[in-house]
């Protein structure tokens, strides 16, 4: 089993929120991820991401136990069948433009803003984030290469609040080994 290694650029087109569960002060409900004060992108953020498109593209009959379908072969499954794929952190090496962004919860029901629920969060933008993916193919699962890179490149958004138009990216794949 020969690595494949892909150098991948991710592209940040929209402010995008990946936080940290913690809040700073009681100032920030959502602060971002940092690592040496620099926002990144967590590689289990992306992993996931790639994993879901890989099942939605495949049309996989993927089963809870003993199961032998190309995802579970590459992704891994609990017990004795490691991840295949490697993804690193994904670091900026500009300084990033960072924003505050207050919100009001809605009441869906009654259609109107919720009591006492103002919030703030931190958002990163206008960076580009690179890192690698390597991944060990093996002859069961070289054949869903192409799937793979495809999966990679429908990455078209990260965070929070996609669906309020936050966390819209481009992403480059290039293969360098």
């Amino acid at each position: 089993m020969k690595p494949v290694t892909y150098e991948v650029s991710i592209k940040i087109i929209t402010p995008f929120n990946i936080a940290t569960g913690e809040s700073i002060d009681g100032f920030l409900d959502k602060s971002i991820v940092r690592y040496k004060g620099k926002p990144y992108i967590p590689g289990s953020t992306i992993k996931g991401k790639i994993r879901n498109n890989f099942y939605r593209i495949n049309d996989l009959q993927h089963q809870e136990e003993n199961c032998n379908c190309p995802m579970c072969k590459i992704f891994g499954k609990p017990g004795y069948s490691p991840s295949k794929i490697f993804i690193d952190d994904f670091i900026t090496e500009e300084e990033p433009l960072t924003l505050i962004r207050f919100g009001n919860a809605i009441d869906r029901y009654r259609r109107t803003a919720r009591d006492k629920a103002l919030f703030t969060e931190e958002l990163s933008a206008n960076s580009l984030f690179k890192g690698n993916i390597k991944v060990y193919f093996d002859d069961s699962t070289i054949a869903y290469k192409e799937k793979l890179e495809m999966a990679i490149k429908m990455i078209d958004s990260i965070g929070n609040a996609r669906s309020r138009g936050h966390g819209h990216v481009e992403i480059v794949l290039q293969e360098v080994g």
